[in-house]
């Protein structure tokens, strides 16, 4: 319990429901107070009962309990990381993720903290998929493969709209740069797991020798280059051989901006992503 409340999504839940149970409350109370016969005469009693007494100290122990609920998922994911099936557990997964994206990936600059707990959902559903193949090995690999090729194919297009003719409005580059961001962090989520899990970064031949880790330093850095510099420079890095069909590599990059675009939480346009990366398992 203590754990789900370091994910804003969850705080803004409970105090939704605090809110709600505290006006039940009142209503309840001057109800109960107007039965016995004091009308609502005293009703201002009842509003700093709720309201000052009740209501405001408990959603201040919920907004402050992130810190408290990040040492949990940690304190959590410390006790897991010994367990050989934690990756496989539903209950586990979350955790395990949320921790490993806590450490190893920054944002870029001009991403929201709402594209990093987008990016761990993803990566919960995809290592999901990825748990119900035969050979989760291999699913994996070529689900981060299908990912990186979407990424050079992303950071491509950024770069075109920043130094193209046809020159986009910065509008359009802030939501070009935290989409490749975000699909960076989803990388380095998915890779970083992959690592713990197996004991190996995953392979990616299309690099050409080059570390996974560096290239997504670059992409990242980029998103800050394109978004933040008046001059950005174009992405000099060449794109990548790909043996996915045509318009692959366009299916995802879109299922991944309206998901982005979606907010949270949004299970349908997460599970047309995961989709567009994965083929159903048969």
């Amino acid at each position: 319990m203590i754990s789900g409340l370091a994910d804003a999504r969850v705080r803004r839940s409970a105090a939704r429901w605090l809110g709600a149970a505290c006006v039940l409350g009142f209503a309840a109370s001057a109800a109960v107070m107007a039965g016995l016969g004091y009308g609502l005469d005293r009703w201002v009693f009842l509003v700093l009962v709720w309201a000052v007494l009740i209501y405001a100290p408990l959603r201040i122990l919920i907004e402050s309990s992130e810190t408290s609920g990040a040492r949990a998922v940690q304190a959590l994911a410390a006790q897991l990381a010994t367990d050989p099936y934690r990756y496989t557990h539903a209950a586990s997964l979350p955790v395990i993720i949320r921790d490993l994206a806590s450490r190893e990936v920054v944002l870029p600059r001009i991403c929201h903290p709402q594209h990093l707990r987008q990016a761990v959902d993803a990566a919960v559903a995809l290592i999901a998929w990825g748990n119900a193949r035969r050979d989760v090995h291999t699913a994996m690999t070529d689900i981060i493969r299908t990912l990186v090729a979407a990424l050079a194919a992303r950071a491509a297009t950024l770069s075109a709209a920043v130094n193209g003719e046809a020159n986009s409005s910065i509008q359009a580059r802030w939501e070009g740069a935290r989409s490749l961001g975000a699909l960076g962090a989803l990388i380095a989520i998915l890779a970083a797991a992959f690592a713990d899990r197996w004991g190996e970064p995953p392979l990616v031949p299309a690099l050409g020798g080059r570390s996974l880790a560096a290239y997504l330093a670059s992409a990242l850095d980029y998103c800050d280059e394109a978004s933040l510099q008046v001059d950005a420079l174009p992405w000099t890095e060449p794109p990548l051989a790909s043996s996915l069909a045509d318009g692959t590599l366009e299916l995802i990059g879109g299922r991944w901006q309206a998901f982005l675009d979606a907010g949270l939480p949004a299970p349908r346009a997460l599970s047309a992503f995961v989709a567009a990366v994965a083929p159903p398992v048969v």
